[in-house]
């Protein structure tokens, strides 16, 4: 009879959680792993060719799933390699549990090849980091793991795992799982209600921050509604948690103070859900909201309270169940014909004004190349209804956001900042759906996580890979001018041009084994497209853009 060992109680474990992938690159640290998953045939090994990528597809399935995904990286080199998107990971607050292998406990003190102090790297960018050094501690650190990266504000946490530790016999039964905490409505919901009542709703935004998770949307649309309030979201938002075509809906806040203060104008309150929605990029004197505004702030994290600015009212508790307790309170407070007029009057406003963007876009479809706001709005307009969207491009930040078609759980975008992300998480979240996942990325965001291509060829997933190609960091460049920097004043941008040589994403694509077209028009995007949905796996289609 074969042994049990630890690395029997972490697979045991991985089945109690509902894990069912294991998203990594192995190493020699990862053998006695890799050794069990041969006859542990209800585990699929997703292989990423480089361990960012790794990280990234498990941070998509996460976000699209629901469940806590699970990494296995190799030693401190593929922790170290995985880093900047732990760092996307940590600020999109994706339950994650990242393991790595370390080297044998026996020789670390001789620091040998491959070893490294693997917590002190991972402690910055997770909830919580720890090594675990003995083989009955396998089971409740796991646990523990689980536990507190699904709990709010979730996150990405790390476990060491010694690869001698893992070969050692392990006859204790594994922990029990931990119950989740009760979903319950924060202290406070009824009154505010009360409190909105009180106010003239033109003088009233609801701000979606940039972590509210998808359950929340029917909560956010039943509040917008029962108070006629107009909602605004920020563009750099992880996850979609309102529709874009609910007549409530103003689209995105610029990165700009002085933008949302324009935008949202004398507004008397804000209804601020999650954690931020003033996001100013670059720095701004500007204050977003008047001096006498004020903040009534719903979130499920303690921290989020008096970040940007206090809070007169402070909601902690499950968003989803806040909201709708809330919005609840707030019907039976407030006229029903008065609300719906309101909410009729800005669907009207809000049809016009997008009828009124989608013309000035309209207009420029002759030039070559295409404006990146008419390219992004040629592929919208050509996708499949039930198409995903994974993004981190900064084509999509002019007019053409506003007109984005943005469901719950069906748009994601790497709040993080971090290039790279949206082509690796494109894969994950296609293996937590059905149909297709359109992935926007910029030229030079593909280079760095192009190793997802080999992934998504590999596991055939339904992934429409879009390259907008400018061949330079444009959005660098906007902001270089933006501040008057001395790139943009002398016309000489260091450092922020992709040419000499350009990069051929067509050769690069088929090297992958995905197939590709590039088009300029779009008629030619259309096409494009209808011919990609036709495949069993995923296609590269570039774009040239000014």
């Amino acid at each position: 009879m074969t042994r049990r060992t630890a690395a029997d109680v972490l697979l045991d474990i991985l089945r109690d959680e509902g894990v069912d992938r294991i998203f990594g690159n192995p190493g020699s640290t990862e053998m006695p792993l890799m050794d069990r998953l041969v006859d542990a045939t209800d585990f699929t090994y997703v292989l990423g060719l480089q361990e960012a990528s790794a990280v990234a597809m498990a941070d998509g399935y996460a976000l699209r799933s629901g469940k806590t995904a699970f990494v296995n990286l190799h030693a401190a080199g593929g922790l170290g390699n995985a880093m900047g998107v732990l760092v996307a990971s940590k600020s999109s607050e994706t339950p994650m549990v990242v393991t790595a292998g370390q080297q044998d406990t026996r020789h670390l003190l001789s620091e040998p090849w491959l070893a490294g102090d693997l917590v002190a790297l991972a402690r910055p960018v997770t909830k919580w980091a720890a090594e675990v050094r003995r083989a009955s501690d396998v089971g409740p650190a796991l646990r523990r793991a689980f536990a507190i990266a699904r709990t709010a504000p979730q996150g990405p946490v790390f476990l060491s795992l010694p690869m001698d530790i893992l070969d050692e016999p392990a006859d204790d039964l594994p922990p029990p799982r931990s119950a989740a905490p009760a979903r319950t409505a924060g202290a406070g919901s009824i009154d505010l209600a009360g409190r909105l009542a009180a106010l003239d709703p033109a003088r009233v935004a609801v701000l979606i921050g940039d972590d509210v998770p998808s359950d929340a949307a029917a909560g956010a649309v039943a509040l917008a509604h029962a108070g006629g309030f107009v909602v605004h979201g920020t563009q750099v938002a992880s996850r979609g948690a309102y529709p874009s075509d609910d007549p409530c809906w103003a689209g995105m806040l610029k990165p700009d103070f002085a933008a949302i203060r324009a935008t949202l104008g004398e507004v008397e309150a804000v209804v601020l859900i999650g954690g931020r929605a003033f996001v100013a990029y670059p720095y701004r004197e500007e204050r977003p909201i008047p001096e006498s505004c004020r903040v009534f702030h719903i979130a499920s994290s303690a921290d989020a309270f008096g970040r940007e600015f206090p809070a007169d009212v402070a909601i902690h508790g499950d968003v989803a169940a806040s909201l709708d307790a809330i919005a609840s309170a707030l019907k039976s407070r407030v006229d029903a014909g008065r609300a719906a007029a309101r909410v009729a009057a800005l669907g009207e406003a809000k049809r016009a004004h997008e009828a009124e963007i989608r013309a000035a876009i309209l207009a420029t479809y002759d030039a070559r190349p295409l404006g990146p706001d008419a390219a992004v709005l040629s592929v919208f307009d050509a996708l499949p209804a039930n198409c995903l969207i994974a993004n981190d491009t900064a084509a999509t930040f002019g007019p053409v956001q506003t007109i984005m078609k943005i469901q719950p759980g069906r748009y994601f975008f790497a709040r993080g900042g971090v290039l790279g992300c949206a082509m690796p998480a494109s894969v994950g979240v296609a293996m937590a759906h059905d149909g297709w996942v359109a992935c926007l990325c910029g030229d030079g965001g593909a280079m760095y996580s192009p190793q997802a291509l080999w992934s998504a060829a590999h596991y055939k997933a339904k992934v429409l890979f879009f390259v907008f190609n400018n061949a330079r960091y444009n959005v660098l460049m906007n902001v270089a001018k933006g501040l008057g920097s001395k790139n943009a004043v002398a016309g000489k941008f260091v450092g922020m041009n992709i040419e000499n040589p350009r990069i051929d994403y067509q050769a690069l694509a088929r090297s992958m084994g995905v197939p590709c077209a590039r088009v300029a028009a779009p008629a030619e995007i259309a096409a494009a497209i209808a011919e990609a949905l036709m495949r069993e796996g995923p296609s590269l289609i570039e774009i040239p853009i000014v």
